[in-house]
């Protein structure tokens, strides 16, 4: 009976250190992770507001500094793609496809200025979705980091709504 608690109690301190390690592992995993997600949010967003304030149908009254928020939330950790708010009560629906093609141009004139390395053969940054809602011009933006963030951007374009 002695002989078999011994068995039972080194079984279970196996299994707990397993579990242990398992759960580590996934904690270093996911600070790695949230690590690389910021350092592309911080060069998404100097892209970004660099490049938006050259587009000839947005003017603001002086430079600005914009923050964006993961949209990984939504479609998986791994995605590299950031979403801008801005309120801007004069664009209008005809004038996004305007604004994403010049946008699109200037954040790829951005990341050829800074040397900024492409994933494989896909653009540095991707204007993938582009929409205003009540006077707010909402502009998502892939840093093209991985094969999950380009995978993100395809399935964006096949419900793209400027296409």
């Amino acid at each position: 009976m002695i002989k078999m608690l011994k068995w039972i109690l080194i079984i279970m301190v196996i299994l707990v250190a397993g579990v242990t390690i398992l759960v580590w592992k996934n904690q270093k995993k996911k600070k790695a992770l949230l690590l690389v997600q910021k350092e592309s949010q911080k060069i998404t967003d100097e892209a970004f507001t660099a490049a938006i304030q050259q587009i000839s149908l947005i003017r603001f009254e002086k430079p600005i500094k914009l923050h964006s928020e993961f949209v990984s939330n939504i479609w998986g950790s791994k995605v590299t793609a950031f979403e801008y708010s801005i309120e801007i009560p004069q664009i209008e629906t005809q004038d996004l496809i305007k604004i994403k093609n010049e946008l699109t141009e200037k954040l790829q004139a951005y990341a050829n200025e800074k040397h900024l390395a492409a994933y494989k053969e896909h653009p540095v940054f991707v204007v993938s979705d582009i929409w205003i809602f009540a006077g707010v011009l909402h502009i998502d933006v892939s840093h093209i980091t991985n094969a999950e963030t380009w995978s993100y951007v395809e399935d964006v374009a096949k419900s793209d709504r400027t296409n």
